[in-house]
């Protein structure tokens, strides 16, 4: 027979918990401090919850940095669709001026037409007064003829005169008439031309209509894309200067002094732009809105990549902050300006920002030293190294390896004196790193 259920899962857990000893065995530290020995014992369990601790941290921070990695390239589609939609806007305004064009061509033709209409019918109506003047006319000859046939024998050479000018004025008549029927042709012919016209004038117009309600649902979608991108590089650049104030930096005078440097030389003459109607100047209002806010988001994601905003060490820790402390050496008062982190021996060191290296020799106290300049009055220093791995002058960028962690100059054990200057004037490293740490949790 098999074990019982609950001899088994006994079993599996003596077993996982000899193979986490195993792979986490307890460890000892020990600290030395003057003639002071303190020992420290690591459970296997401690080191379980920190090696978790630390792959949840790597994950969130590949998360986080992938993100922020692609976030340019939304925003670069989005100012794609932007152009895209300017160019459309544009277009259709062209095709709604060539139409406006076209039904101003055909009023002014119809308007012709309806002279020339009129002139047809007055000459019509002189047609007809002459057409009956004319009969009345005939009736008189004919009266004469009657006399003239009472009277043939005596007057027959009048007689024949009289058939004579009846027959051109009979002539005369048909001509009269011939007329009339093309007059009545061109007039029937000027009416089909004329409903054609209103047809037409009333398709265009129905164009018209349906183009300018395209107009208006594509300025409410341009509003629509331009107050998103607006919203969103506010929250941006609130983001970014709420990391900034964690500095205790002055963001507008490192951003007004970046402005004096990159300043080039514009001028000429100013004319105004006049929009050409109401929803124009709104887009464009709208659209100076969006480029300030986005202007000065470049701004401050310049001096963020600026800023040494990380530690210089992957793991250590803090055995004495910025500030006023006891001297290790000779237990007085004094003022300390950096902040020791400690770590393994020869533990590497990487560089908090881009940045030229200023120093990078041994310099009393400080032991081999490294400085590196960042702009914009930033300086950061590296004392105590055991071995230095950079020249001066030298281009750095972030998180390049400059050295490794000793115990060289006035040190009582193997750590990184770590230095932040502002303007020529320390201030306190942690501040910065938190506001780093700050980053990463956004």
């Amino acid at each position: 027979m098999g074990q019982p259920e609950g001899s088994r899962l006994a079993d599996y857990g003596r077993s996982a918990a000899a193979s986490m000893r195993r792979v986490f065995p307890r460890r000892e530290i020990m600290l030395r401090t003057d003639a002071r020995v303190r020992f420290f014992r690591i459970s296997s369990g401690f080191q379980l919850s920190a090696a978790a601790a630390l792959a949840v941290f790597g994950g969130w921070a590949a998360f986080a940095s992938v993100s922020y990695v692609f976030h340019d390239d939304v925003i670069a589609a989005k100012n794609n669709e932007i152009l895209n939609v300017r160019l459309s806007y544009r277009s259709l305004l062209n095709e709604v001026s060539g139409y406006q064009n076209k039904v101003s061509a055909l009023t002014r033709e119809l308007d012709k037409n309806h002279g020339q209409m009129l002139n047809l019918v007055e000459t019509n109506e002189t047609l007809q007064k002459n057409l009956k003047s004319a009969e009345t006319r005939r009736e008189d000859r004919e009266s004469k003829h009657r006399q003239v046939v009472a009277m043939r024998e005596a007057l027959k050479s009048r007689l024949d005169e009289i058939e004579r000018e009846m027959r051109s004025l009979n002539t005369h008549n048909f001509q009269l008439m011939g007329n009339l029927n093309v007059v009545a042709t061109d007039l029937e012919q000027a009416i089909s031309d004329r409903d054609e016209a209103q047809a037409e004038g009333k398709r265009l117009q129905g164009i018209v209509d349906d183009l300018e309600g395209k107009l208006a649902d594509l300025h409410e979608s341009e509003k629509d894309i331009v107050a998103r991108l607006t919203k969103t590089t506010a929250e941006n650049i609130e983001s970014i200067e709420n990391v900034l104030a964690r500095t205790g930096l002055n963001v507008e005078k490192l951003l007004a002094r970046a402005d004096i440097e990159e300043q080039k030389g514009q001028g000429g003459p100013v004319i105004p732009a006049t929009p050409d109607n109401e929803p124009a100047l709104r887009l464009k209002a709208d659209l100076e809105t969006l480029d300030s806010k986005l202007a000065r988001w470049d701004d401050l994601q310049e001096l963020m990549y600026q800023l040494p905003l990380q530690p210089p060490l992957d793991f250590y820790s803090v055995s004495s902050h910025y500030g006023k402390r006891r001297d290790p050496i000779n237990r007085r008062w004094a003022m300390h300006y950096g902040t020791d982190m400690t770590s393994r021996r020869r533990a590497p060191i990487y560089a908090t920002a881009a940045g030229t290296v200023k120093f990078a020799a041994y310099k009393g106290r400080y032991g081999r030293l490294v400085v590196i300049d960042h702009g914009q009055g930033l300086e950061t220093r590296y004392g105590h190294l055991h071995k230095i791995l950079v020249k001066k002058g030298q281009k750095v960028e972030y998180r390049h390896k400059i050295g490794l962690l000793g115990n060289t100059g006035r040190s009582t054990g193997p750590h990184l004196h770590y230095e932040l200057h502002v303007n020529g004037r320390p201030r306190n490293p942690w501040k910065f790193i938190k506001a780093g740490r700050y980053v990463l949790q956004r």
